[in-house]
């Protein structure tokens, strides 16, 4: 009888243990939790701001200035494995202000980030108020999935996302 007693003794001790080990963890639990939402609630002006996403017939405004890629396509076969990738870029300036646009201001980007070379005549468009113009940016590239025709004006950045070369049109 006293082997009873002794055996429920320890299991009454074993149970209270094994509570308060598990209020001790549920703690530790709830400090995780708040440090991890205090990593979570960052301070805004941190974040840097990504440019906006467009596809070809989209428009995109930046700053008084509405654009639209209206065509991407192979013009050109330089070698086997380079051809001229034409882009197509439509202005309507909505702003007081004229707008000039170049060379400067686009870049073409593989989707590994890898920069495209400048191919044919420098672009140099100046875009009087109300007035609507078109500008063909071409580079040089090889066969690629897709491309980045990335634009900047005065600090804003604008993306879009154009089909690959899969041939010479």
């Amino acid at each position: 009888m006293k082997k009873f007693w002794l055996i429920s003794a320890m299991t009454a001790t074993l149970a209270l243990a094994a509570c308060s080990s598990e209020d001790t963890t549920n703690e530790a639990a709830e400090e995780e939790n708040e440090t991890a939402e205090e990593v979570m609630t960052e301070d805004p002006a941190e974040e840097t701001e990504e440019p906006s996403l467009y596809v070809i017939g989209d428009e995109a405004e930046v700053n008084g200035a509405v654009m639209t890629v209206t065509q991407a396509q192979v013009v050109e076969e330089i070698d086997e494995s380079q051809r001229v990738y034409e882009i197509t870029l439509n202005v309507t300036n909505d702003s007081d202000e004229d707008i000039s646009l170049t060379n400067e201001n686009f870049t073409l980007l593989d989707w590994a980030d890898e920069e495209k070379e400048l191919h044919g005549e420098e672009v140099d468009l100046t875009v009087s108020s109300g007035e609507s113009a078109e500008a063909s940016f071409q580079y040089a590239a090889s066969a690629s999935t897709a491309f980045k025709f990335m634009g900047t004006i005065e600090d804003q950045e604008v993306e879009w996302r154009l089909p690959g070369i899969t041939a010479l049109d």
